[in-house]
């Protein structure tokens, strides 16, 4: 093989094992998924038949690929980060995974890094959580500002919206109404009630959340397209609350 397709149409060239890589780690959506199911609506009317888009799990190609597989939800006007390559000896995904138990290596990190814990590992010398630690890993930063992101979700899904809703890790499709606002899905029949309020403003959201999410190296593989998509949507959704987005930096 000497390019993968990927859910947004694009294709992208590999070479060698990395073929194999981005083709299992693209996920199944892409931004224009997304666009295609919103399509002419209104940011903020309630479609009932919306439904959450998931990117699917373990999406490191797609991270790593940024702009160039366009497999986060983009917002139309703004610029994002393309395919991290990182800095010689690192280059594809074998650099630093073992292909087939996808141990990192961790002497690689160690040759320009003190450290090779990678949570510890900064590579900007701005804050974008709003907390001025310049000594955090950037792990931290796309944490903090997803939690955030988070909230602004809840908060619109109730104001905006009009439902409440939770969030299940272990149960698709992981969004549930919570009309009561105790913190738990409404239940019918012995069974959790799947969130239908979406508009098409909170479904943007709900996607790059999930997709940030979805990479547990993010952090390594596109740091900066996390922090790009995050912010992005955290900015459109206080924008749908009326609000202006402090204490988060793109």
């Amino acid at each position: 093989m000497t390019e993968v397709p990927l859910p947004s149409g694009r294709e992208h060239p590999v070479t060698g094992a990395e073929a194999a890589c981005m083709t299992c780690h693209q996920g199944r959506a892409s931004g224009a998924t997304v666009d295609k199911a919103i399509a002419g609506q209104p940011d903020d009317e309630v479609n009932p038949e919306l439904r959450f888009i998931n990117p699917h799990y373990a999406v490191a190609a797609a991270s790593l690929l940024g702009s160039a597989g366009a497999l986060g939800y983009q917002y139309p006007g703004k610029e994002y980060q393309p395919r991290f390559l990182h800095a010689r000896p690192v280059a594809t995904c074998i650099s630093c995974h073992e292909p087939h138990n996808l141990s990192v290596a961790e002497e690689t990190c160690l040759t320009c890094h003190d450290t090779a814990d990678s949570r510890q590992i900064r590579i900007s010398r701005q804050s974008y959580d709003g907390s001025g630690n310049l000594q955090q890993g950037i792990h931290a930063d796309i944490g903090a500002n997803r939690q955030r992101l988070f909230v602004l979700m809840a908060d619109y899904a109730r104001e905006v919206a009009g439902t409440p809703m939770v969030y299940d890790p272990g149960s698709h499709p992981y969004f549930f109404a919570d009309h009561n606002s105790d913190g738990l899905a409404d239940q019918r029949e012995g069974a959790p009630v799947a969130y239908a309020s979406w508009t098409p403003r909170l479904l943007k959201a709900a996607y790059n959340w999930k997709f940030v999410g979805a990479d547990a190296g993010i952090h390594v593989h596109n740091p900066h397209y996390a922090l790009e998509l995050i912010f992005d949507s955290a900015e459109d959704l206080s924008a749908g609350l009326g609000r202006d987005l402090t204490d988060m930096a793109r």
